[in-house]
Parts: structure tokens; C-alpha cells; sequence
């Protein structure tokens, strides 16, 4: 008796141990089961914070893993939940934050699934894919080169075809590791190639990669038009034809070198690796079209793409700008129209192999189908079809789920007014400025009906005590993610080569601010990040830099200052340092533990960081609130003291 005690007490330890904060009611779980587990912040960055949430990342053969919300039960200090897995399991990582806050487990809680009582090569794939290049954005853990490299040597040795597929990135870990190890590895596989006399097209391109993996260009120059004269019709010069078609702005040019491609290659539809290459050319021609005012040509192009879900985006990536812009109105509405029936077709589809679940399929579709009838419901608006308008948002705003963005909302309470629902209307609008998100518009509005509706008291006094509410409410939440860090001290180049150090800034309030040219959300933010700067100019004691990060273009600095012409910003942009060891990384980013861009921190006079914001908060208007809350409990922390 008491030897199988101790069995069950060196098994419990061994589960503790290897998933740190968290214990797995089993070690090596099979496939397909149900594991529960519990969480434990104490000792983390997360102890003593409320409310932390659970995300589960599964994944299956590739690298690509599927996220999914797991609910947590409380239970004294500890939290508990389970993870159901599919038979197609390969590993589970969990990832526990606070807003934005993440636990940053060093070696993170990951947990590997088996099949038949062994843990399979692509299992070992995965984990090597975590600790050499996404762990740190999808599990907070701390990305180790060294153990990243043993786990794809581990995989090789259970499945030597692996091999071949993943030995770039195996060589490229052990480069990052040890930079005269890994170059010698790299260098003996090129010499490797070089004694096959007839190598393959794969093979080739291994070596280019190789090559600029030890930046010797004209090496990568010398195999690159090898490459193309051996294997004009292969994929490495499919990619190079795609790419200078992706680079292409003159529709008609796209067009011709399009039917070119389709020439050369010999495409055949019929078979699937060659219809999803035609779809991926007509997606560029019709895009193309898009910009132009040729909807004959659009909707030619958009109707060869056999992919439903393919053809429903493009269809909604045409129609959304025009309903915007209120422009070519009738023929976006065909065919935005067109995109939501496509998805609806959809659901009767086999399910694609990437999805772990039907369920999680039809989450996707449903969330696809609520963005694509926002866009059919403001053209109908356009158009004067209030009720209709009105439906349509009805139907989409459910697929949201909670995730409804203000502007989604906003546009439903304009259908609402003009259907003549004022009472419905007002009480809408209400909520969103109760939760801090109505625009300057949604106020007009409210404030008219308001009017309109006869309601008791003055205007003034009845928005103020909203709008006391919001602020109160986002105070506490922005409470909640106070956090005292000491910043990473830097000194970058501003457009002018001027040399901005953070250490000058002692005593003043600094809003930075990590983007890219390239970066959506970020340009998406900048109106917003403008108009809070306006609000601030006044205020010699609050700061704003926009640090411009992972611009990997070679012309870096006219790319980024052509764009703040373009925009006109008025930004004080500085430029972070690449890596001198490693290029591919920016130093100051990197200081920062940036996972994603646009991230925002606040940072006080005293130099330490007590707000970290990442992503974009959805109208300018909520970018404003969003600035305004940070300052505003530093200024008040200030003057208290």
C-alpha cells in the first residue's frame, strides 16, 4: 500500500512541477479525453488580480493552433476548468491574463496529448514552434532558441520525412542559439545539395532560404535564377509571379499579366492545389477592379473564384468602402448581398480541416455573416430602405456575440430612429454611453430625441450623470490595470535624425506608441491618437511618441515619412533600432515585450510604465476616452500627492 502511494505522489508531483502554476489532472492525456486542471496566480504576475480569464490553444498537425475561451470556476485561491480535445490533439497551451495583462510563465503550460500511448513527431513540431517563435504571443512564455532546436532533432528522430519540411526552421534555431554552430550546419547542408547532380526544385529552395539566412546575397541571387530557368512553371516562380502581381496598382496590367500566369502555368481546375492558385489570381484581378469603376470587370473576376468564403470576402471587401463613402450604392448592394448569401451557403459545406470543431466552424461563419449584413444594412440605408436596413442589422447584430463594436451598434440606432422606434432608440443609445462608447453623433442624436420623447429635467443634467457613470466605470476598469514597471530606457532617432532619449522626459506624462505603416488597427487608431493629442497640447507635461517598429522595407525611412505625409500626422515618430545579433527583432519593442502592434504605454514622470493599451478601441472617440482615462488617474495620483 504504501509503495502505490508514493507512485501516486511521484506521479502528482511530476504534473505539478512540469505545468508550474498550473496542475493537469494527468500528464500524458490521450487524445480525445477531457483534462481538468486548476490554476493557481499566486507567485505570478497575476496574483492578487480579479477576474482572470482562460484561453485554450489546441493544436492539430500544423502549426496553426485553434483559440477557444475556457470558462473557470473558482474555488478559493485556485481556478479550475477542463479542456476537451478532438482524436486529431496534438497539444494544448494555456494562456491566463487580465485584460491585457498575461501571465508570463517562463516555460509556459503546455500540455502534450498522446495517441496510442505516444506522444506523435508533430507534437514535438508544435512545441518547437512555441519556444522558437510564437510562444511568447499565443502563452506569454519565454521563447528558448535552445529548446526549440532539441524538440525539432526529437521530432526528426521519430519521423525522419519531417525532416525535409521542417529543417529551415530547425537550422534557423540553431543559428539563433549559437550563430558559428548553426552557420556551420547550414553551410554543410548547401554542400550537401551541391553533390546531387540533379537536384530538386525543393532542394534549391532550401538552399536560398539557407543562403539568406547567412545574408549571403549573391549566393541567393545565383540559385534564385537557377531556380527559375530549371522550373519556370514551378512554385518558387509562382510565388515570384504573384508577388509582382501583388505589387501591381494599374488594373488592366493586372489583368494581363494574370491571363500570362494562367498561360505559363497551365493551371488545371480541376485539381485542388491548382483551383485555390486560380482563386488566388481572379481575388487579385477582381481587387484590382475594385479600385476603379469597372463593376462589369469586378463582378467577372469575383464570379470565377469557386470558393465561396474567398468570393463572399472579396465581395464584401469591394462593397464595405463604397458604403462608407456612400458611393456606386446600388451595385455594392448586389453584391454585399451576394457575400451574406455565400456564407449562408456555406454552413451546409464540409467542414474545412483546419477547424477543430462544427461548432467552432459555425462560430466563424456566424461572426463572418454579422460584419458582412453591417455592411449590406448601412447600403440599404443609403438607399432609403430604413426597414429593411433595420432587419438586416437585427439579424447581424446576434452573430457578434458580446463582441458588438460601437460603430456596429451606433449605425443600428440610426435604422432605429429613422424606423420610427424612438423609445427603442433612446434606450439603445443610452447603454453605449452608459459604457463609455457613444460618439459626438450618438450624443447629437440622443440629445434629440431626448427632446423628442419629452423626457423630465434638463438635457445637461440627464447626460452628465451618463456620462459620470462611463467615466466611473472606465476609472475602475483602468484601475484594475494599473501596473508600476520600471520603462526600458531608450534614446531613437527622430524624421530629422534628431536623437529623442526618454531619460529627458523625466516628470512628464509619455503616451507611446508602437505601430507600422503596414499595421491596420494602427492607421485605423491615428485620427483618434490626433485628436487626443490636440486635446493635450496645451499641456507641456504630457508627451506623445509614435515609435515606428517592424518596418523591415529596405527604403524604411521614405516609406514611413511618404506615409505621415501622406496622412498628415503631426507625430513625433522616432525609428527602433534593429538588432545588431538578430535583424529580424527591434530592440526597443523588444524591451517592451510587445506581442502585437498597435500597443500603447503610459508612462509617468518618475519613468516607470503604469498603462499598457494594446490594439485599437474601435472609433476615434473611444482611442480619446481610452488616452484620456490612463492621464487622467495619473494626473489625479499626481495632485492627490
Amino acid at each position: 500500500m504504501k509503495s502505490f502511494n508514493l507512485l501516486l505522489l511521484m506521479l502528482f508531483a511530476f504534473v505539478e512541477v512540469n505545468a508550474q502554476g498550473v496542475k493537469f489532472s494527468t500528464a500524458k492525456p490521450a487524445a480525445g479525453s477531457t483534462v481538468k486542471f486548476t490554476y493557481e496566480p499566486k507567485g505570478t504576475n497575476l496574483q492578487n488580480l480579479a477576474d482572470v480569464k482562460c484561453t485554450a490553444y489546441t493544436f492539430y498537425s500544423t502549426s496553426n493552433p485553434k483559440a477557444k475561451k475556457i470558462e473557470l470556476v473558482k474555488d478559493g485561491e485556485l481556478y479550475k476548468g477542463e479542456i476537451a480535445t478532438a482524436d486529431s490533439t496534438t497539444l494544448v497551451g494555456l494562456a491566463f491574463s487580465v485584460g491585457e495583462k498575461k501571465d508570463e510563465a517562463p516555460a509556459g503550460y503546455i500540455l502534450e496529448f498522446t495517441k496510442d500511448g505516444k506522444v506523435a513527431a508533430e507534437t514535438y513540431i508544435n512545441e518547437a514552434f512555441l519556444y522558437g517563435l510564437a510562444g511568447n504571443y499565443y502563452l506569454g512564455l519565454t521563447l528558448n532558441t535552445e529548446e526549440s532546436a532539441g524538440l525539432y532533432k526529437k521530432a526528426f528522430e521519430l519521423k525522419p520525412a519531417l525532416k525535409e519540411k521542417q529543417l529551415a526552421n530547425y537550422l534557423s534555431m540553431e543559428m539563433k542559439t549559437n550563430k558559428d554552430v548553426g552557420s556551420k550546419l547550414i553551410e554543410n547542408h548547401i554542400k550537401q545539395v551541391s553533390t546531387i547532380k540533379e537536384p530538386k526544385e525543393q532542394d534549391l529552395s532550401l538552399n536560398l532560404t539557407l543562403y539568406n539566412m547567412l545574408k549571403k546575397k549573391p549566393q541567393a541571387d545565383s540559385v534564385k535564377a537557377i531556380l527559375l530557368r530549371k522550373f519556370p512553371t514551378g512554385n518558387f516562380a509562382y510565388a515570384q509571379d504573384m508577388n509582382a502581381l501583388y505589387s501591381e496598382k494599374d488594373a488592366a496590367i493586372v489583368e494581363q499579366k494574370s491571363a500570362s500566369m494562367i498561360s505559363k502555368f497551365k493551371f488545371d481546375a480541376s485539381k485542388k492545389v491548382d483551383a485555390a492558385k486560380l482563386n488566388a489570381i481572379n481575388s487579385l484581378v477582381a481587387n484590382a477592379y475594385a479600385k476603379t469603376t469597372n463593376n462589369d470587370k469586378f463582378e467577372f473576376y469575383a464570379g470565377k473564384i469557386d470558393n465561396k468564403l474567398s468570393r463572399a470576402s472579396v465581395y464584401n471587401q469591394f462593397a464595405w468602402p463604397l458604403a462608407e463613402k456612400n458611393e456606386n450604392v446600388a451595385f455594392a448592394s448586389k453584391v454585399s448581398k451576394q457575400s451574406i448569401e455565400l456564407v449562408e451557403q456555406a454552413k451546409n459545406d464540409e467542414m474545412p480541416s483546419y477547424y477543430s470543431s462544427q461548432e467552432d466552424y459555425l462560430k466563424s461563419l456566424n461572426q463572418t455573416y454579422g460584419m458582412y449584413a453591417d455592411t449590406y444594412a448601412l447600403l440599404l440605408y443609403h438607399q432609403g430602405k430604413y426597414k429593411e436596413a433595420l432587419a438586416t442589422q437585427e439579424k447581424a447584430l446576434p452573430m457578434y456575440g458580446e463582441n458588438v463594436s460601437p460603430d456596429v451598434a451606433t449605425r443600428y440606432i440610426t435604422y432605429l430612429i429613422k424606423d420610427g422606434q424612438k423609445e427603442k432608440a433612446f434606450t439603445e443609445a443610452e447603454k453605449l454611453i452608459k459604457e463609455g462608447k457613444g460618439s459626438d453623433s450618438l450624443k447629437t442624436d440622443f440629445k434629440n430625441l431626448y427632446a423628442s420623447l419629452k423626457k423630465t429635467g434638463t438635457y445637461d443634467s440627464y447626460i452628465a450623470n451618463l456620462e459620470k457613470e462611463a467615466n466611473e466605470k472606465a476609472k475602475a476598469e483602468w484601475t484594475k490595470k494599473m501596473i508600476n514597471i520600471p520603462a526600458p530606457k531608450f534614446t531613437l532617432a527622430n524624421l530629422k535624425g534628431e536623437k529623442v532619449s526618454l531619460a529627458d522626459l523625466k516628470g512628464k506624462i509619455v503616451v507611446l506608441d508602437y505601430w507600422a505603416t503596414w499595421c491596420g488597427p494602427c492607421v485605423a487608431s491615428f485620427p483618434g491618437m490626433q485628436k487626443a493629442m490636440a486635446k493635450y497640447s496645451g499641456n507641456p507635461n504630457v508627451v506623445f511618441l509614435f515609435v515606428n517598429t517592424w518596418q523591415t522595407e529596405e527604403n524604411r525611412e521614405k516609406v514611413v515619412t511618404d506615409f505621415i505625409a501622406e496622412k498628415k500626422l503631426n507625430f513625433t515618430v522616432l525609428y527602433d533600432t534593429k538588432n545588431a545579433k538578430d535583424p529580424s527583432k527591434f530592440d526597443v519593442v523588444s524591451a517592451y515585450k510587445v506581442d502585437g502592434i498597435p500597443t500603447k504605454f503610459i508612462i509617468d514622470g518618475e519613468g516607470n510604465i503604469r498603462f499598457k493599451a494594446v490594439g485599437f478601441s474601435g472609433s476615434d472617440d473611444g482611442v480619446v476616452k481610452e488616452i484620456d482615462s490612463m492621464i487622467g488617474l495619473l494626473t489625479a495620483k499626481e495632485t492627490s500627492k
